[in-house]
């Protein structure tokens, strides 16, 4: 923008007072890049997962460990087990306007999944855990600018002036939760709908 560092800064405290009633999520993170010293934040999971696009990240993991059981399960003995481990990457893009995009525009959901398949006759028993790692830096470093509500389209290069000149510190961005999954799958011609039967649940915290 090419102005002075202290008018800079006053446009983002001005963004984050102003935001708190629109976006206070955004805005409490907002103000954590100015004052946080680089601190890292966990990130509210109640919150995150109120966005669709979240929650289709998470099932797209689903899925595919999903895909992977039925596969495993269709080649295992009877009377055998074996155990089943990978981790699959599903890529976020939050949509523009939603206070998500205003915090994370783009991030990750890491989900590492452990599974025990275990067949009895024309049944394999499946039951595991997976645990998803959602990221993302806070870094003001990715696109040409952001349009901000009543301050109109802010240039992402004030954000990096700010920290190059030691007013805001990029930090990281996370948040972790588990769910358990237990499932049957039933030999049958192939594919064949209702063979593979899989329920997800989320493990709560004691808070």
């Amino acid at each position: 923008m090419g102005k002075p560092v202290p008018e800079l800064v006053a446009l983002f405290r001005s963004i984050v007072a102003e935001g708190r009633e629109i976006h206070p999520m955004a805005s409490d993170f907002l103000e954590h890049f100015m004052d946080g010293g680089g601190a890292a934040r966990t990130m509210s999971l109640r919150w995150l997962r109120s966005f669709k696009v979240i929650k289709k990240a998470e099932r797209r993991n689903q899925r595919r460990f999903e895909r992977q059981l039925t596969r495993a399960a269709r080649l295992l003995d009877d009377g055998a087990s074996t155990w089943l481990k990978d981790h699959w990457d599903a890529r976020i893009n939050a949509f523009i306007g939603t206070e998500l995009f205003y915090v994370s525009r783009m991030s990750l959901l890491r989900s590492e999944g452990s599974f025990v398949l275990t067949r009895g006759g024309s049944e394999v028993r499946v039951s595991g855990t997976v645990r998803h790692h959602w990221f993302d830096p806070y870094d003001w470093d990715r696109g040409r600018w952001v349009y901000i509500p009543r301050h109109g389209f802010v240039p992402i290069a004030v954000g990096r002036d700010l920290v190059e000149s030691d007013e805001a510190r990029n930090f990281l961005m996370e948040s972790r939760h588990v769910q358990t999954l237990a499932g049957t799958c039933r030999d049958g011609q192939w594919p064949r709908r209702g063979r593979a039967r899989f329920e997800w649940s989320l493990v709560r915290k004691g808070r």
